[in-house]
């Protein structure tokens, strides 16, 4: 029976070791599942490319590919949405960075889209005006691509209230003006003939279009006097700075001067830091240019995968998206004499894993532990939220046989303690000299000495606030008291 008992609690300590599973930033499985052409939405679209006037078109399906993690049944997950670069001239969903994107960020534990887009406008009849409508047209199906996922989180397992947004190039301009372009300021070109209706257009319209997260990948837009005060929704922008395809700073798209000037990552930064607006990252890379992690419009450059900026662009952007979900691990902790109670002072927080550093473990989410022996410790909490989005903090937990109040230990006191300044040293027996020994919580020796009958203060004015140990030695005998300096 005894061995029975030990095997379950062994059993049930490596469950919990094993519960730390770290989604959304380990690879947890190992394989995607995609489903194909799902359509989240439709509109007119041009005839072509080269076509001969905007009031030619024709119903167009608006198409995604889902990605699931293979075997994963939690059903609560956050979704990503890729959109493809291009220029609104070319492009499909079925590139490499995006499909790339969408499969490792599948193993983690998301939900991602890569999706079509409608493309299309003139080169020769009123540039930025065609132009313009283009970067509108793509838009209006992304926030269509939005809605539908949250219309059909249930569908797919998704968060509806976490559905993030990720572009390169064109695919960033849908993006940035995802989350900046709002009713008020839909300029009027959007409405010339032929009119082409809100922002959100078509089906699911009782669903929000706006994404909780955006990534621009070398992005822009239209003018940054569209980024208001209350446009706060957590932006990561990405550029190279001697870009030229869309200007880092601000500029003509391509060079062309026929083209709309737009304003770049640098200029929406700096519009971001004006307003006081600090919910963003930025990664700007010093003479690097358009798709500076080795695509072509999507494709890989090398034709095996991109170039050493690939993996940093990769993992910022998995660190981006985390910030944006997981939980706050923090916890206190009080010690009286091997006992000690642990206090979670998570944020977000709804289970919680306890490592105490000695091999024992808990999901308590306020543990009272007792250690074995007096030492110091690494006690680690893990915690995770409803989406098993997760966080965790390890702080130095020192515990001593001596209680905190436990001052007169074999005839000596130290007084006072806690002490702001100096401790004073007191013995009953007649040893005129004794030794001391005064160390900090990781065991280091800060000071050392003797004391006399008539000579009994140590001063503890410089030392930093916190938790000292005392080895007060006679000839024959030793003991520790534990000193607290506030």
């Amino acid at each position: 029976m005894k061995k029975k008992l030990l095997f379950i609690a062994f059993f049930f300590f490596q469950m919990l070791a094993w519960s730390q599973d770290y989604r959304y930033t380990a690879n947890l499985f190992s394989a995607s599942t995609i489903i194909p052409n799902v359509v989240y939405g439709a509109a007119p679209a041009l005839n072509g490319p080269f076509y001969s006037s905007e009031s030619s078109t024709s119903p167009q399906n608006l198409v995604m590919d889902i990605y699931k993690p293979t075997g994963d049944t939690f059903a609560l997950r956050p979704a990503i949405i890729f959109a493809h670069s291009g220029g609104f001239f070319s492009g499909n969903r079925n590139v490499n960075d995006m499909t790339t994107f969408c499969d490792l960020l599948a193993k983690k534990g998301y939900v991602t889209a890569t999706i079509d887009y409608r493309l299309g406008f003139s080169i020769v009849d009123n540039v930025p005006l065609r132009s313009a409508r283009a970067v509108y047209r793509g838009i209006q199906d992304g926030r269509s691509a939005v809605r539908y996922l949250r219309a059909n989180a249930a569908l797919y397992g998704i968060d509806p209230n976490k559905i993030y947004f990720i572009g390169s190039s064109a695919g960033s301009f849908i993006a940035l003006h995802s989350i900046y372009l709002d009713t008020p300021e839909v300029p009027s070109y959007a409405s010339s003939t032929p009119d082409l209706g809100p922002l959100d257009s078509g089906a699911n319209l009782g669903f929000n279009g706006k994404p909780d997260a955006v990534v621009s990948m070398w992005g822009a837009v239209q003018s940054t006097s569209i980024i208001t005060a209350e446009n706060n929704t957590p932006v990561f922008l990405i550029h190279g700075e001697a870009d030229t395809t869309v200007p880092f700073n601000t500029g003509s798209p391509f060079g062309y001067p026929s083209m709309p000037a737009t304003d770049g990552s640098n200029p929406i930064n700096t519009r971001l830091d004006a307003l006081g607006l600090t919910n963003k990252e930025t990664y700007f890379v010093p003479g690097q240019s358009h798709e500076l992690y080795g695509t072509t419009n999507g494709t890989w450059t090398n034709g095996v995968g991109g170039n050493s900026y690939w993996p940093i662009v990769f993992n910022k952007i998995v660190q981006f998206l985390w910030k944006q979900h997981k939980p706050l691990a923090d916890y206190s902790w009080t010690a009286n004499s091997l006992s000690v109670n642990y206090s979670d002072t998570s944020t977000g927080s709804m289970a919680w894993w306890w490592d105490f550093g000695d091999g024992t473990y808990s999901n308590s989410q306020n543990p009272n532990h007792t250690y074995s022996t007096s030492g110091t410790y690494q006690a680690k909490l893990y915690v995770e939220n409803n989406i098993k989005s997760w966080d965790e903090i390890t702080k130095t937990v020192v515990v001593n046989s001596l209680s905190n109040n436990q001052q007169t230990v074999h005839n000596f006191s130290v007084v006072p303690n806690p002490t702001t300044n100096s401790i004073f040293v007191n013995w009953k027996y007649n040893f005129d000299i004794i030794q001391y020994q005064i160390s900090d919580i990781y065991g280091k020796i800060i000071s050392s000495s003797s004391l006399f009958n008539n000579a009994n203060e140590i001063p503890m004015n410089n030392y930093s606030s916190g938790m000292y140990f005392l080895k007060i030695s006679t000839g024959d005998s030793s003991q520790i008291i534990k000193i607290i300096k506030q």
